[in-house]
C-alpha cells in the first residue's frame, strides 16, 4: 500500500550568501544618543548620568553583567564587587548582597569594557 508521493520543490543555491553580515538590529525604544555613548563614558560623566541609567547601560552592555567590576557607592559603605542581576528595585551582588537602587549614589565601573 505504498503511495507515490510528489517531489519536493528545491531551489538551486546560486554563489555564496552573506545575508547576515548585512543586516543589523535595534531596538525601537533605543536613542541615538544610547547607541554611540559606550560605558566608559558613564564613569566618566558620573555628575551627568543617573544611577537608573547607568544601570540600564551596564544591563545593555555586549559583556555578561556578572563579568563586570564595580564600585558601587552608597550613604553606608562601597561595595567593591560585581553585579549578579537586579531584581524589583534592588540590585544583587555576586557577594550575595542585596543593595536597593534608591540607596546607591553612584557606579563606577572598574573593567574596561
Amino acid at each position: 500500500m505504498k503511495k507515490d508521493l510528489p517531489e519536493i520543490f528545491k531551489k538551486p543555491i546560486d554563489g555564496t550568501h552573506a545575508n547576515n553580515k548585512k543586516v543589523c538590529y535595534t531596538s525601537e525604544n533605543t536613542k541615538k544618543e544610547e547607541k554611540n555613548s559606550s560605558l566608559r563614558s558613564v564613569s566618566v560623566e558620573s555628575s551627568m548620568t543617573t544611577v537608573e541609567e547607568k544601570i540600564r547601560r551596564l544591563f545593555k552592555s555586549s559583556r555578561y553583567i556578572f563579568n563586570i567590576g564595580v564600585i558601587i557607592k552608597t550613604d553606608k559603605k562601597d561595595y567593591d564587587t560585581k553585579i549578579a542581576g537586579k531584581m524589583k528595585n534592588s540590585l544583587v551582588t555576586i557577594d550575595n548582597e542585596v543593595i536597593p537602587i534608591v540607596e546607591i549614589n553612584d557606579i563606577i565601573i572598574k573593567d574596561r569594557i
